[in-house]
């Protein structure tokens, strides 16, 4: 496993990096970011260090623990997904470069997280990286029709809507909708294509995006064109989400198979 090594030092360098950063200086890293209390950015400094400190540990092993690999990705999306909701909730990160300087180093952590779950998944399989996305590919075109169809208009509506909406409405919408990014590209490549466990990508960030636009007092205000948008969003999310727990649940049940390849047909 020495390209997951690699990324697991990689991903070691930045934890230790950030987490003297955030040991160090708390102060100064509070006020760039906003209003986070200095007390919460020495507690992640502390952990990030202890992280970083693991992650160097794991990347030495001459074998390495597949669980620990899982562990580390699995965090680095968390630190994604929390990362994005602060900065959609307007908590803690609110000026513009903390802002800017969150969500780059979000994009990054997220990148580490999805490279070391492919790198793993090309471990468990014995494929070459080409013949991995190949896979993935041809799972994907496996999708019947109806399906295909399904994820275009979805995917088309998330990105009309918001040309429409307020701006701090908008300005969810289309955070909700990157979040889920690295949790499906994570989950595909982790497993070399689509599963019935990939929806797990939407049911993490999109059941808050859901009640936050049912519930939203000022969306009444907007004109028809955008209120309807975002109805009809509203809508395919609800739908999308219950197709989501059925795939989940059938998954759970044992139904593991790669859609497209021989034994997943």
């Amino acid at each position: 496993m020495t390209s997951v090594a690699f990324a697991l030092r990689v991903n070691a360098v930045s934890c230790l990096v950030y987490g003297i950063l955030f040991a160090v200086w708390p102060g100064p890293v509070a006020a760039t970011l906003g209003d986070v209390p200095p007390g919460v950015i020495l507690g992640l400094g502390i952990g990030l260090l202890v992280n970083g400190g693991h992650l160097a540990l794991a990347a030495m092993r001459k074998r390495l623990r597949r669980a620990e690999v899982l562990w580390f990705a699995l965090g680095d999306m968390a630190w994604w997904l929390a990362s994005l909701a602060l900065i959609a909730a307007g908590i803690w990160i609110t000026m513009p470069l903390g802002v800017a300087l969150a969500a780059l180093t979000a994009v990054f952590v997220a990148g580490i997280g999805a490279t070391q779950l492919f790198l793993l998944g090309l471990e468990r399989s014995g494929l070459s990286a080409r013949a991995q996305w190949l896979q993935i590919g041809q799972s994907w075109l496996s999708l019947p029709v109806w399906v295909k169809t399904w994820l275009f208009a979805l995917n088309a509506v998330f990105l009309a809507a918001p040309a429409f909406l307020p701006w701090q409405t908008a300005s969810v919408v289309l955070i909700a909708y990157v979040a889920s990014g690295p949790l499906l590209i994570g989950f595909v490549a982790y497993a070399g294509g689509l599963t019935r466990a990939t929806g797990i990508g939407h049911l993490v960030p999109w059941p808050p995006l859901l009640v936050w636009l049912v519930m939203q007092p000022g969306l009444l205000d907007g004109n028809a064109l955008g209120f309807g948008l975002a109805a009809l969003l509203a809508g395919m999310i609800a739908v999308c989400l219950v197709f989501d727990l059925y795939d989940v649940a059938r998954w759970l049940r044992g139904e593991r198979k790669i859609l497209g390849t021989p034994s997943g047909l």
